[in-house]
C-alpha cells in the first residue's frame, strides 16, 4: 500500500504522504533493498548503524582519517550492517583556511565514486548529500558550460567570472576551476536529506521552516532547497532560524533528532559548544570532520538506527559523538 501512495506522489506530484507511512516503510532486505531513495530523501531502516561526517572542504586526511577510525570500508565489505553518511561541502577551498589541501576535493569525490563502484551493491551504504558548495559549484558550472566553456578558454571565462561584479560570490566555489563532467553528473544526482525510521535526520544546513509535509521534501522547491542547503541558526544571523522553528519542522517529518553541519562552530556561542560539537536546543547538533570545527574539535558520529534519540541529550561523548583524532 505504501509503495502505491509514493508512487502517486512522485508522478502526480500532489497527494500527502504521513511520517508514520515513511515508518512503516519494510525493512525486509528480500523486499527492498537496505535503504530505499524517494526523490531528494534517503530512508535508512530501523536497525543498522550509521558513521557521520561532514564539510570536509579539501581536506583528504581528514576524509581518510574518518574511513580509518570507523573502519567503514573493510566493515561494508565484509557485509555488516552499517552505512557511512556525508552531509555535504567536500568540495571547495574556504577563504583563509591555511589547512586546506590543493585537489582535496578532487581526491575526495574521485575516491567516494571509486570506493561505490568497487563495493558493488554495497555502495549504495556509502552515501554523499549535496550541500551548498556542491550544489552552487555544480549550477555554476552548467552556467559556463552552456555559456561555451570547453578546455581552451576555461581559465579565461573563469578569471572573468571572479572579475564581475559577484566574483566574491563565485570565487567561494572554487572547484569549478577543477570539476570534471562526470563529476559534475555525480554532484547534481545527489540526495538532500537523509530520514532514519528512528527519527534521525540528516540534512546540510538546518531545517526547512516553509515546509508543512514529509512529502515537501521528496522533490523541494526552490525555497525549500535554500533553507535546507544555506540556512544558518539565528544565533548567527539575523532571520536565521531558531531552536523552535527545528522543533517544528521534526514534528512535521516526524523526526526527533536533526544532524547539521555547514555552520563553523567559532560562529556560534561558546556556551553551546560540549564535547568538540554545538548543541543547538534540545533535538539539533551540529558539528564538522573538517573545516570549521573550532573551538570545538573535527568530529564525526555514530547513530543506532535501532534507537530513538528524543534528545541531543540522549548522546554521549565516546559512543554517538566521536572526536576524528583522539
Amino acid at each position: 500500500m505504501f509503495l502505491i501512495i509514493i508512487g502517486i506522489c512522485l508522478v502526480s506530484g500532489s497527494g500527502f504522504v504521513s511520517p508514520g507511512q515513511f515508518t512503516d516503510y519494510p525493512n525486509q532486505q528480500t523486499i527492498l533493498p537496505s535503504l530505499k531513495r524517494s526523490g531528494d530523501i534517503v530512508i535508512l531502516p530501523n536497525h543498522g548503524t550509521v558513521y557521520i561526517a561532514t564539510d570536509f572542504h579539501t581536506h583528504f586526511r581528514d576524509f581518510n582519517q574518518w574511513l580509518k577510525r570507523t573502519n567503514l570500508i573493510e566493515r561494508l565489505e565484509a557485509g555488516e550492517d552499517i552505512y557511512g553518511l556525508i552531509l555535504g561541502d567536500i568540495i571547495d577551498k574556504k577563504p583563509g583556511d591555511a589547512s586546506f589541501e590543493p585537489l582535496g576535493d578532487t581526491k575526495i569525490i574521485n575516491r567516494i565514486m571509486r570506493l561505490q563502484k568497487q563495493l558493488g551493491s554495497k555502495g549504495e551504504r556509502l552515501i554523499c548529500i549535496k550541500g551548498n558548495h556542491e550544489f552552487a559549484a555544480a549550477t555554476t558550472y552548467a552556467m559556463l558550460k552552456k555559456h561555451g566553456m570547453n578546455a581552451d578558454n576555461r581559465q579565461r571565462m573563469i578569471d572573468a567570472l571572479y572579475q564581475g561584479t559577484q566574483g566574491e560570490y563565485f570565487q567561494q566555489f572554487n572547484f569549478i576551476e577543477r570539476m570534471t563532467d562526470e563529476q559534475y553528473d555525480y554532484l547534481m544526482e545527489l540526495p538532500t536529506v537523509v530520514i532514519g525510521k528512528n527519527g534521525f535526520v540528516g540534512i546540510h544546513a538546518g531545517p526547512s521552516c516553509s515546509v508543512k509535509s514529509l512529502v515537501e521534501l521528496i522533490h523541494p522547491t526552490q525555497e525549500v532547497l535554500d533553507e535546507l542547503l544555506w540556512a544558518r541558526p539565528a544565533v548567527v544571523q539575523i532571520g536565521g532560524y531558531t531552536s523552535s522553528q527545528t522543533e517544528d519542522f521534526l514534528k512535521r517529518i516526524g523526526g526527533s533528532l536533526l544532524v547539521v553541519g555547514h555552520t563553523p562552530l567559532s560562529c556560534l556561542p561558546e556556551k553551546n559548544i560540549k564535547n568538540g560539537v554545538a548543541l543547538l536546543g534540545k533535538h539539533q547538533i551540529i558539528f564538522t570532520t573538517g573545516y570549521g570545527a573550532s573551538p570545538g574539535v573535527p568530529s564525526y558520529l555514530v547513530i543506532n538506527l535501532s534507537k530513538r534519540y528524543e534528545s541531543v541529550f540522549d548522546l554521549e561523548y565516546g559512543v554517538e559523538i566521536q572526536p576524528l583524532y583522539p
